[in-house]
């Protein structure tokens, strides 16, 4: 029997939660059945872990994120003539502009499986109305392109639904996977680990893994970091990730006087070791698809503080294995963070709990035998055009 031939379309290489997704996905699909390759932008950390786990790589050299209609125009012609020349049964992307651009390619080229992962929209509630706009129709119209929209959580969905983004036949919901053993297998030296990034015996860890990036409410911790510190002094903040926004995060960090109290990271490969060692993980995105790191910390038992957004929800019993807090609200992060940093018996038992949560639904195993259900199941719908194509 032929294999059924997989591009996966991503927008930028970097390590992200839909890079992970989609590095899992691709990783883990059934080879016997499956031939994968995968379309990015060029030259980032993603690319080099695509490589290594044997998959090819097509690179798209004008995708960029923002919108850009010399380059984005270019990408298009670039994913048209890597389809045409190609002939993929399977178009699977990943992101906003990836999507948009990627289903585009795919109608024009008539590929005969186009499917869409929403791992979140590229605009969030606090958005400037026009671009919010802009961006509602442009998912609105890339819809009609898909015979598949997988959403990460069941909020996402009906979000997506409420906007008339797709019809509800369209939409299945796959939560993300995480590697759960890869987490479970951590056996570090805590304190040999601390002493790495300089942080003291007996010093708490506030552990924030996230892209620096607009949206992440990296400024709302901060704010409400300026708060905890005067609460609890014995408190460190790391920010594990890369991005934009560093510079002006660490300004920022300098004018509120922070500075002994916040690490900036960088980017980390040692993801499940540095999560090790936090005592609690923070997010406060304006918006989340899914919510990825609360997933790995909550392996670790790490008891969360993270905003009420989102897939977030999906995730976090509010009051159970951690606290969920409005939006861009500093005052209510800090609390909910001081609460738990000053009560260990209380941290001990919603990390309990927090690893409880995440069974089998959030296994990457899970995710990609899902996945591979709607990959067959359009397969067979498809099944005359296929053939045709062999």
């Amino acid at each position: 029997m032929f294999k059924i031939k997989v591009l996966h379309v991503h927008t930028l290489p970097v390590i992200s939660g839909s890079g992970i997704h989609t590095l899992i996905t691709m990783k883990e699909l059934d080879k016997t059945k499956y031939k994968v390759e995968f379309a990015c932008a060029p030259g980032g950390d993603l690319i080099k872990e695509v490589v290594n786990c044997g998959i090819e790589f097509k690179p798209i050299k004008h995708f960029v994120q923002e919108i850009n209609v010399y380059h984005d125009l270019i990408a298009l012609w670039e994913l048209v003539y890597l389809l045409k020349k190609e002939k993929y049964d399977i178009i699977h992307t990943h992101n906003s502009k990836a999507g948009f651009i990627g289903r585009l390619a795919a109608k024009i080229v008539r590929v005969p499986i186009i499917i869409h992962t929403i791992h979140g929209f590229a605009f969030h509630e606090f958005e400037k109305p026009p671009r919010r706009i802009l961006f509602i129709f442009l998912e609105r119209l890339a819809a009609k392109f898909a015979d598949k929209l997988i959403t990460v959580s069941e909020p996402l969905k009906r979000w997506g639904l409420r906007l008339k983004i797709g019809r509800a036949e369209q939409y299945i919901t796959i939560h993300d996977g995480i590697e759960i053993e890869k987490f479970k297998k951590v056996n570090i030296d805590i304190e040999e680990k601390k002493q790495e990034f300089g942080i003291k015996q007996g010093e708490l860890v506030v552990g924030v893994v996230s892209k620096l990036w607009e949206g992440k409410g990296h400024r709302d911790i901060l704010k409400a970091a300026k708060g905890v510190i005067k609460k609890i002094p014995n408190v460190r903040f790391m920010f594990v990730g890369e991005g934009y926004l560093r510079e002006e995060l660490e300004r920022l960090t300098q004018q509120l006087g922070l500075s002994e109290n916040i690490i900036f990271t960088g980017f980390r490969r040692d993801i499940p070791e540095i999560t090790a060692i936090f005592d609690i993980a923070v997010l406060a995105s304006y918006y989340e698809g899914m919510g990825r790191v609360l997933l790995e910390a909550m392996v670790l038992a790490k008891p969360v503080v993270a905003t009420k957004v989102g897939g977030i929800v999906d995730v976090v019993e509010d009051g159970k294995t951690g606290f969920l807090v409005p939006p861009k609200n500093p005052k209510a992060l800090a609390e909910a963070m001081i609460r738990l940093l000053s009560d260990e018996r209380l941290r001990k038992i919603m990390g309990k709990e927090a690893r409880k949560r995440i069974d089998t639904r959030f296994s990457a195993q899970a995710m990609v035998s899902k996945i591979e259900e709607v990959y067959q199941e359009l397969i067979k719908r498809k099944e005359g055009i296929l053939r045709k194509r062999r």
